[in-house]
């Protein structure tokens, strides 16, 4: 496959303006019809305009923080960095209300922009206390509006592969955000790659919700139609959330090819339909649904596929793959327009780190999804993290990945790039870089297990604490697996597996003692036939409280450190936990390694 670093993402949009001047580029839609819209001849010129407006303002090859509510600025702002040669650093606004400012400021500390560029909305809610917070640094303040009026159109600055285009911050799921050290020829390749691999061409029109600071957004959402010259129609997450029927109602509206996301919300629309029923809707034109950013569960396929199959669905679109900000966005991915490929395995065989698959209905078994195989240009191992050995097929490892799409490391954590980007198999082959994702392989492709980080072990056996989020799934009704968490603590010398669930307030408020006895005992029994592992407590919080990162998925270890330090709201409890925090505080209990 042959990657054209001749030109820049720029370039190639600028180009497009010119062969297609008509064409919708981005449009913004909420749900309600487009609030916003840009043809590619539009986009062309407001790029220019702006990279003209950075150029004047002396932030032409700087790092330039962009703080910007969902909409068609940040795109403007982000390929105007491009443009003038300067690192976009996309900045979430996380964590609960009070604590986003401080949060914002820590993010800041770790890569020093020489710039903060904020839209009208985020100005208005951070502005004044950035500013104060900022006076007397290194790091100027700018709101996008007043750079928006410049109309002296500037000519794109030629740049290189090896040139940095974006620092992209991990989501911090079990350790704190590190900014990803993406350049301008790993965004050229992987979205070279995802072309070839998802089927993609100029009339692969695409929908996205997922928020464009995450680099399933960014990359995939926003960059790659762009790249082929087809439309992107963004809408806002919170509008997904708050109706996630309204992603598939988009899908159809605009006859899109491609749009996809986190597992969990494949889960939340099948469970808005439950309630409300199927909207009036031809999904027919979604050709590629493309599931990644967590695990792929075999048991949200199906019962998507199930549920909107009488509105044009069709489970050959579905499309699981795997990638993470390390990689750009994606390495891994099943072929387009094909049947979901799943796997039973033994659960007793999968703790001893090997994958041996049984019969459907067998006991004791998980049923997995493969991703796929590696996507031409790419390279996805199994490799023993402890001696460098390459894995055989149906044996558990760390995924390994190589290709022109890897990023360049870490900002400034030059012991952490050398340990994930400098991987090296023990026949002396390499770099690699660590995902720190558990896997094995077969002849279909990668079947991801989970974050090494994330395993349970007890005795030994490795298990994947989804497995047990599963089991809680069948036994509660709860459709996904993003409502619960298992996490494993020590007291003492003793080893324990708690599951913390959540539940809406209405089911909470109809939770007995009785009822929540009775569902423990149904958690343990069925953890106990189907993976041989004893689990200690269930333990329920309301809907909302166990902590994820900004895509979405769950923390884990952070969850467990909540529990332990009684910080988590713990709403009621069916275990021997529960009375030990209430009674013996002076008991020293740790979250496992």
């Amino acid at each position: 496959m042959k990657i054209n670093y001749d030109r820049s993402i720029v370039d190639i949009i600028l180009d497009h303006g010119r062969s297609q001047p008509e064409r919708p580029a981005l449009i913004f839609d909420l749900g309600d019809g487009a609030v916003e819209r840009l043809t590619y001849a539009q986009l062309g010129t407001e790029i220019r305009e702006l990279a003209g407006a950075f150029a004047a303002n002396g932030l032409a090859g700087q790092r330039i923080g962009l703080l910007f509510a969902p909409g068609l600025d940040f795109v403007r702002a982000l390929l105007a960095c491009f443009a003038v040669g300067s690192v976009a650093v996309p900045i979430a606004p996380i964590g609960r209300r009070r604590a986003r400012l401080n949060n914002l400021l820590v993010l800041m500390a770790q890569f020093d922009p020489e710039a903060l560029v904020l839209d009208a909305s985020m100005a208005k809610m951070y502005g004044e206390e950035l500013n104060a917070a900022l006076a007397g640094g290194t790091t100027r303040f700018l709101e996008f509006q007043s750079l928006t009026d410049y109309r002296e159109p500037f000519d794109p600055v030629a740049v290189g592969p090896d040139d940095l285009a974006v620092l992209q911050f991990t989501s911090g799921t079990t350790k704190e955000p590190k900014g990803v050290m993406i350049t301008h020829g790993n965004v050229l390749a992987d979205e070279t790659i995802i072309r070839h691999a998802f089927g993609h061409d100029g009339d692969s029109h695409f929908v996205g919700w997922v928020p464009h600071f995450h680099d399933q957004g960014l990359f995939g959402n926003i960059l790659q139609p762009l790249f082929l010259g087809s439309t992107c129609v963004l809408t806002a997450p919170a509008a997904f959330i708050k109706s996630p029927l309204s992603w598939l109602e988009l899908i159809a509206r605009y006859g899109a090819h491609t749009s996809g996301g986190p597992n969990f919300g494949f889960d939340l629309c099948v469970r808005q339909a439950q309630r409300k029923g199927l909207p009036d809707i031809d999904l027919s034109s979604w050709r590629v649904a493309f599931n990644g950013a967590e695990q792929v569960r075999p048991g949200t396929l199906d019962l998507f596929a199930r549920t909107f199959a009488p509105i044009g669905f069709d489970r050959r679109a579905f499309l699981p793959c795997y990638g993470l900000a390390e990689c750009t966005l994606v390495t891994v991915a099943a072929p387009p327009w094909s049947e979901p490929v799943y796997g039973r395995f033994d659960s007793g065989a999968l703790s001893q780190g090997r994958a041996e698959v049984v019969e459907e209905d067998a006991g004791g078994s998980v049923n997995l999804t493969c991703c796929g195989p590696a996507m031409a240009g790419s390279t996805a191992i199994i490799v023993d993290p402890d001696t460098g050995r390459n894995l055989p097929t149906g044996e558990m490892g760390e995924i390994w990945l190589s290709g022109p799409h890897i990023a360049k490391g870490y900002w400034q954590r030059d012991e952490a790039t050398q340990d994930v980007f400098g991987a090296f198999l023990s026949t002396g082959e390499g770099p690699y870089a660590r995902t720190g994702d558990l896997g094995f392989a077969s002849t279909d492709g990668i079947y991801v297990v989970g974050r090494i980080s994330d395993l349970i072990i007890i005795k030994g056996r490795n298990f994947a604490p989804s497995d047990v989020e599963l089991i809680w799934a069948d036994i509660s009704g709860d459709v996904g697996q993003a409502r619960s968490a298992a996490v494993q603590i020590e007291i003492g010398d003793e080893r324990h597996v708690v599951l913390i669930a959540e539940r809406a307030r209405s089911q909470l408020n109809e939770l007995t003692e009785s009822a929540s006895q009775e569902l423990a005992l149904a958690l343990r029994s069925m953890c106990i036939e189907q993976l041989d592992l004893g689990l200690t407590d269930l333990v329920f919080v309301a809907e909302g409280a166990i902590p994820r990162t900004t895509s979405g998925k769950v923390q884990r270890r952070k969850a467990a450190r909540l529990l332990m330090n009684g910080e988590l709201p713990v709403v009621c409890s069916a275990g021997p936990i529960k009375p030990w925090l209430e009674r013996d505080q002076k008991r020293v209990a740790t979250v496992s390694p």
